[in-house]
Order: structure tokens, then C-alpha cells, then sequence
């Protein structure tokens, strides 16, 4: 079985939720993993799209039956980087080694990985950059409310992610890129999602339902997912021919365009 890691990078906020949770203020919560709380795509999401309602022979056989397993296996898609508002430069892309590690770790036992240097955790109150950077703040970066300083350099490890992801030196992502700690990761995890009011509105009166006010939440534009693609016959032509996707819910406003990333 041959293996892919795949990287899908938002266009539109996606939703790609769980249904209904009384327990929140938000009503309509994203999918996270259990045990680390971060935002994920279900499989299940990706390989619904990708097969689209088809039962060709061809989708059988890469998708599967009742009958038979397909020769494609797709993983959830993890959170790889998350943008986060940035006093300069706008936003940045963050991800923290915990992230990291467990992609490599699930790339090379899928001998489909890359290996990375420079792993180094930052402290809590600190970040790692490159040095092409454009989110310094002489020597912090500022990200919403909270200020880092600057400890280190990520020129390596950012070079090794830009040729993964992207399949070449992506100056957008090296001036972008910063590497925080697990725990910062995970608190913007928690507060740096997108939180949209949705209401239904009366056809005549134009005014709002009674209890018709819900909350929705949504990763933010810009965020890279990244799942692995296994084949058994080494084809992945169903995935890669397809540049975007949409997956989630209120796909009818906007939500959830996915483009795929790198090359074939």
C-alpha cells in the first residue's frame, strides 16, 4: 500500500461540524479531536465529496461497496497551521511541535513523510520566526491579546514545511510562519475560531423567528489541513484531480472551499 500526505488550505471559513450541542453557547460547534481539543476534518467528510453521490463501477472500486473495500483510504484531516490576527503583517500562520511531531510521526510510519529539524519547543511566552519575517514587532510578535518574544530562528524548519506543503520556497507562508508553544497553540485552538451569528427571518415581516438566533462556528480562512491519502494499487488520481473541494455545512453561503496544495 503507497501512501500521500495531503495538504488542503482554506479559502472560506469552513464548518465541518458535529451537529447540535446544547452544552455551549455555540450551538453549532466545528469537529475537534477528543484528547487535544484542535479542529479536524472527518474522513468521512473528504470522501463523501470526493465521491459525490457517484456508483460507477470505478467509484466502487476506489471508494468501495457494501460488498468490497475500495483501494483508497483516506485519514481525517488535522489542523497543521492556524492563522491568528497579527499586529504586523496582518496574520500570522502558527503551529507548535506537538502538531508537528505527530504529522512526522504519521508520515514516516506511512513512509510518505518528510523530516523535520529544528523542533525546538518554544516557552509560553515565546516564538520562533523566520527571518524574512513580517509579523515582528522589533522583538515580539503580537497575536490577538497575547505578546511572544521572539527566542529563535525557524528558517530550517520553515523551509522544510514551505517545499512540503506548498512544493516550493512560498515566500506568503515564510513571512507568515511562526512556532509557538503547545499550549498557545491550543488556547487559540479554543479562541481563535470564527464565530458567526445566523438568524431566520418571518418571509413577510422580515423579522426574526422566535428562537431562530443560533451561533456557528467555523476554522478561519487561510488555515492548512493535512491528511494521508493510502492506495493500494498506487493510483490517487481520484483525489489529486480534484484542485477544491467543498466540505461542511452552509456550503450555499460560501462555507468550507478547500484547494489542494503542492504538486502531483
Amino acid at each position: 500500500m503507497q501512501a500521500k500526505a495531503i495538504f488542503w488550505q482554506a479559502i472560506t471559513p469552513v464548518h465541518a461540524g458535529t451537529g447540535q450541542d446544547s452544552s455551549s453557547v455555540i450551538d453549532l460547534p466545528v469537529a475537534r479531536e477528543a484528547a487535544t481539543r484542535f479542529p479536524v476534518i472527518p474522513a468521512s467528510s473528504i470522501k463523501g465529496v470526493l465521491r459525490d453521490g457517484r456508483e460507477d463501477e470505478q467509484a466502487k472500486k476506489v471508494f468501495g461497496s457494501m460488498e468490497n473495500q475500495g483501494d483508497l483510504t483516506l485519514t481525517d484531516a488535522r489542523l497543521l497551521l492556524l492563522p491568528v490576527r497579527s499586529y504586523a503583517g496582518s496574520f500570522a500562520l502558527i503551529t507548535c511541535p506537538l502538531v508537528l511531531q505527530r504529522w512526522q510521526r504519521d508520515a514516516q510510519a506511512l513512509d510518505a513523510g518528510v523530516t523535520l529539524t529544528g523542533l525546538n519547543a518554544p516557552g509560553d511566552v515565546q516564538v520562533f520566526v523566520t527571518s524574512s519575517s513580517q509579523i515582528k514587532h522589533g522583538n515580539k510578535v503580537i497575536l490577538e491579546d497575547i505578546d511572544l518574544d521572539i527566542s529563535g530562528s525557524a528558517d530550517g524548519l520553515a523551509n522544510a514545511l514551505s517545499q512540503a506543503i506548498f512544493g516550493q520556497q512560498e515566500m506568503y507562508f515564510l513571512e507568515r510562519f511562526a512556532l509557538v508553544s503547545n499550549d498557545v497553540f491550543a488556547y487559540f485552538c479554543k479562541t481563535g475560531m470564527e464565530v458567526i451569528s445566523r438568524v431566520r427571518l418571518e418571509s413577510e415581516t422580515k423579522t426574526v423567528v422566535g428562537g431562530a438566533l443560533w451561533y456557528e462556528e467555523a476554522v478561519p480562512a487561510e488555515a492548512v489541513f493535512s491528511c494521508f491519502a493510502l492506495s493500494r494499487s498506487n493510483d490517487f488520481g481520484e483525489v489529486m484531480q480534484k484542485p477544491y473541494l467543498q466540505i461542511g455545512g452552509k456550503g450555499s453561503v460560501g462555507r468550507g472551499l478547500l484547494r489542494r496544495l503542492g504538486g502531483e
